[in-house]
């Protein structure tokens, strides 16, 4: 009889008339029509029940019940009695006991935690639904409960395999709407409670009807993934002085807001407050990740969820939620939506109802242990005592202070790896000694002292340069105890009309933009580099013997290198050490830091765009970093490599010959001496440094600092990039760079003051 009607769209029971059971002649033809059915009697077991809790001061026995059953039936037909409803869904037949004894037996058990004029007065109150995935677990407890009288429900979305790790149905309703199976299941538990529902979901055109047809809500349930909806129903819900409650299952954090005490209490608590009305009408997709973060204040989210959150679109589609979190979730919504109904509660809030801290495990997870600093602080006295171990120069001009000062500042302008600034500077009976910090410069990123090598090569660059500004020549004893020793170098400053034996200067100009040089992580264009550029750039770098210059600017192979970097970037950021230096050495996270430190990464200066920073941020908890690790995550490293690569107009790498740390200081002074140049020529130059300071971690260094899994994915790495570039193993990888066009940095990093630096020391 049902055959003309969509059943996918049915949720609601067939009452039947009546009319068609009245008497005995009419129920065996109705009985006849449903034959094809289940038909399920449940009238009689029904009124038993509730003759025995209308009895609760008796302990009646089977006997006793039947016979005060049969008393009361006296000479009545059980079959038309009651009521008979049928379920098309299902083709279920069920002759049940009418609405008020239904509702009595079915509630006997809420009292007296709910009493009977409480039970009453939630009958009269109506309940909205938005998202029926927690909303599912929400709508059924709140039936389950009778927590209401009439529930509305929205969803646009069916049911899919997936979802039933959380939503608590069957696989038959694969492909069925989410608000006709909860209908459904509801009006299995209760076919007497109201229920509508939104099978389109809520938009801004539906909402006012959602909210309002009918008589207004008396409590909104949002529980949808939309953030605009969820902005657009708490405005609207503020309007109409309807409170709205959310539970996200992570943490069990429940949000209250009483905007029918409040109304003009800022939605999520303020937690919005300062982002334009307008940017909540078209949130583009970049936007939806922060705005997330900032409603939820992800800083107190669970570990595991902050962990799905920056996998979300890399190694996972959607925001996961489990069944357990989704079921407590249910029941918490319930219990204080309850509450607000029968005015037992009238608070606004947040509160996290947290499993895994209220019944935690009380012993300590051990992290992965971090190397401690093997080396002291520099000691001035010692560097002096080394200097003095060399022989005197043979001749050494007088240079004032003031000069000096000039020299040591411009010389400390050179970039270093994580703005560590690994040197110290001695000037001691008129001559001046670069010497390597090592305490300063130790870190995961500085295997092998590489990296501090290449940052005297390019200081010492400025120290030329700034000498041959003041009138002085430079000569350099480099590495006087081998590599071995913390003295770098022993310099002397001669008249300017000396030649012999002095460094040459090359492209004197380029002082005027020693300070200027800065590393340029702002949005860039992919504009064309000129031949002419080009050879001027090649020509700074090749002017230092030994160094080659390499240039790729064809796009599949820059993005190939781009994946690689990205790739490098990820273990470096999840290896335990990379991290531990990368979060508390390197990273100043707040402007404070980096103003009081004088040293490390304004996190400012990143250039990130508003959902890198906000991974970030959540990526900054060592456990997070640890599981990402663990599954193969952190996917949205090598998405930010590749997204600054692919607005790069070119790759650029410079090599040396070899890989001593005489090769890597020269190859320091190419690095700048290409720098000064690309500032001069208005480029914006982005250091991608992450492959070469790991490569040399497994060419050279029996996979110091890793563990197998990343050795080997570097291994694999390394074999690719060989692929791509015009260089074999052996040459000493120097300085790998993304060159743009782009607008200069507001921001600079800062330099430690210059009296930490240079030690000044009478004879």
């Amino acid at each position: 009889m049902y055959h003309d009607i969509e059943i996918n769209n049915i949720y609601k029971p067939v009452f039947i008339s009546k009319e068609r059971y009245a008497d005995k002649d009419k129920f065996h033809s109705f009985i006849e029509d449903h034959r094809g059915n289940i038909i399920l009697d449940l009238f009689a077991s029904q009124k038993k029940e509730l003759i025995r809790i209308q009895n609760p001061t008796k302990r009646l026995t089977e006997e006793q019940v039947e016979q005060q059953y049969h008393e009361w039936l006296g000479q009545q037909d059980p079959d038309t009695l009651g009521i008979w409803l049928f379920y098309p869904w299902s083709n279920r037949l069920l002759h049940i006991v009418d609405e008020t004894d239904f509702i009595t037996l079915r509630t006997s058990r809420n009292q007296y935690k709910i009493t009977p004029a409480e039970q009453q007065e939630l009958s009269t109150r109506t309940i909205g639904i938005i998202g029926l995935s927690v909303g599912h677990s929400v709508a059924l407890t709140m039936a389950t409960e009778r927590a209401c009288g009439k529930l509305k429900l929205a969803d646009f979305d069916t049911i899919e395999l997936s979802n039933l790790n959380r939503i608590r149905t069957g696989i038959h309703n694969i492909g069925v709407n989410k608000c006709i199976v909860t209908a459904r299941e509801i009006a299995e538990i209760d076919p007497f409670l109201s229920i509508e529902c939104y099978t389109e979901g809520i938009s801004k055109e539906n909402l006012p009807g959602f909210l309002l047809d009918g008589g207004k809500l008396d409590i909104l349930i949002d529980e949808c993934d939309d953030i605009g909806i969820k902005i657009a129903c708490r405005t609207m819900a503020a309007k109409h002085r309807i409170p709205v409650v959310m539970e996200t299952s992570d943490r069990g954090m429940l949000d209250v807001e009483r905007f029918d005490l409040e109304p003009e209490r800022p939605v999520f608590h303020g937690y919005l407050q300062g982002i334009p009305a307008e940017k909540f009408d078209q949130i583009s997709e970049a936007d939806r990740l922060p705005l997330v973060l900032r409603i939820v204040n992800a800083m107190n989210g669970s570990k595991r969820g902050k962990v799905s959150l920056v996998e979300i679109g890399q190694s996972i589609s959607t925001w996961p939620q489990l069944a357990s979190a989704v079921t407590l979730g249910g029941g918490v919504v319930t219990d204080v939506s309850r509450r607000i109904l029968l005015n037992q509660y009238s608070e606004s809030g947040r509160y996290y109802i947290d499993l895994e801290e209220l019944v935690g495990n009380k012993v300590a997870t051990p992290g992965e242990p971090v190397s401690a600093n093997p080396y002291a602080p520099f000691d001035p006295d010692e560097a002096v005592r080394i200097a003095d171990s060399l022989p005197a120069p043979d001749a050494s001009g007088p240079i004032s202070e003031e000069v000096l000062k000039d020299i040591v500042n411009a010389a400390c302008q050179a970039p270093s790896t994580g703005n560590d600034q690994p040197w110290k500077w001695v000037f001691h009976r008129n001559r001046l000694f670069l010497f390597h910090d090592r305490f300063r410069s130790y870190s995961f990123g500085d295997f092998d002292q590489i990296a501090s090598n290449i940052s005297f090569g390019a200081s010492y660059e400025n120290l030329v340069l700034k000498s041959n500004e003041a009138g002085l020549r430079v000569r350099a004893d480099l590495f006087p105890f081998g590599e071995s020793s913390t003295l770098i170098a022993a310099i002397d400053f001669l008249p300017e009309t000396t030649s012999k034996g002095t460094e040459p200067v090359y492209a004197p100009e380029a002082v005027n933009v020693i300070f200027d040089r800065c590393t340029n992580r702002n949005p860039s264009s992919p504009a064309p580099i000129s031949e002419d550029a080009h050879q001027q750039l090649k020509g700074a770098a090749e002017s230092v013997p030994g160094a080659s210059f390499h240039f790729f600017d064809d796009r599949a192979q820059m993005m190939a290198i781009g994946e690689i970097i990205g790739q490098c970037d990820r273990i470096r950021l999840l290896n335990p050490a990379g991290h531990h230096d990368f979060v508390n050495r390197e990273m100043k996270w707040t402007p404070s830091d980096a103003e009081s430190s004088k040293d490390g990464i304004d996190v400012r200066t990143l250039g990130l765009s508003t959902p890198q920073i906000a991974a970030l941020s959540i990526i900054r908890d060592k456990e997070i970093s640890r599981t990402l690790n663990q599954i193969g995550g952190g996917g949205a490293l090598v998405d930010a490599a590749l997204k600054t690569v692919s607005t790069a107009s070119a790759i650029g790498m410079i090599t040396m010959p070899g890989d001593s740390y005489r090769d890597f200081f020269l190859g320091g002074m190419s690095m700048q001496r290409l720098w000064l140049q690309a500032e001069q020529l208005q480029f914006a130059i982005h250091p991608l440094i992450s492959p070469f300071y790991l490569f040399p971690r497994i060419t050279k260094g029996s996979n110091a600092g890793l563990d197998e899994s990343e050795a080997s994915k570097l291994r694999a790495l390394r074999k690719k990039f060989l692929g791509l570039v015009p260089f074999g193993e052996n040459m000493g990888e120097v300085f790998l760079f993304k060159i743009a066009k782009a607008e200069k940095p507001g921001i600079k990093s800062y330099r430690l003051p210059l009296d930490e630096t240079l030690f000044i020391v009478n004879p």
